[in-house]
């Protein structure tokens, strides 16, 4: 399925070929693609890369150069292995991914059994003491444990997206008052998608949709 439906860009990143869709659930993309990574499982083609998120700016990340980002999302994996200094303020290149939304359940809707949760963050970029909001919008998904479902794993999968709904915010200047700001999830106007599969081979040909070129 990989050849068929992948290809190596000149970036080195991998992409589906042209008119198809690669876009899953919180529940899928928990339960089927991060928990496959976490347990060394094959999966039907490699379209999410590894990659440190927090090593630059998010148009920095592949496949985040030109206008890509206004027509999908691009998915990471990462192993949490960085210590930050405030986990809720995340250095990134020249700004910092802001926790807006926290330890959000993602349950499997045919048992509500706790399968990872998944914060939203936002980025801001820095110069000294003023801070600007952008539409550069994170989903960090983690699995939890089956037994203990406080126990996050290491390993995390990302979903990056500019979010174009996302309303004007004036410059911050001071941490107090952009942490407030930060704080509200109803001024980015995000969407999560909200179906489910009962098989994992059902998740796998879902995921790929075919658009009709116009």
């Amino acid at each position: 399925m990989e050849d068929l439906m992948t290809y190596v860009d000149d970036d080195g990143s991998v992409r589906l070929l042209p008119g198809y869709k690669f876009d899953p659930t919180d529940e899928v993309l928990v339960d089927f693609y991060l928990k496959r990574r976490v347990f060394a499982q094959p999966l039907p083609f490699h379209i999410i890369p590894d990659f440190n998120v927090f090593q630059t700016e998010p148009w920095g990340l592949p496949g985040g150069d030109g206008n890509i980002f206004n027509e999908r999302k691009c998915f990471f994996y990462n192993i949490m292995g960085r210590d930050f200094e405030n986990i809720d303020m995340r250095s990134a290149g020249s700004g910092q991914w802001r926790v807006m939304e926290k330890d959000k359940y993602v349950p499997i809707p045919r048992n509500n059994q706790v399968i990872g949760k998944r914060n939203t963050l936002n980025f801001w970029e820095v110069q000294g003491a003023y801070a600007r909001r952008t539409e550069w919008v994170m989903h960090e998904f983690r699995l939890a444990s089956i037994t203990n479902p406080s126990k996050m794993t290491n390993w995390a999968v990302y979903r990056v997206f500019k979010n174009k709904n996302k309303k004007k915010v004036k410059d911050a200047r001071g941490c107090n008052e952009e942490s407030s700001n930060a704080g509200s999830t109803e001024d980015i106007g995000f969407n999560v998608e909200s179906s489910s599969f009962s098989e994992p081979s059902q998740m796998a040909h879902s995921l790929i949709e075919g658009s009709k070129s116009s």
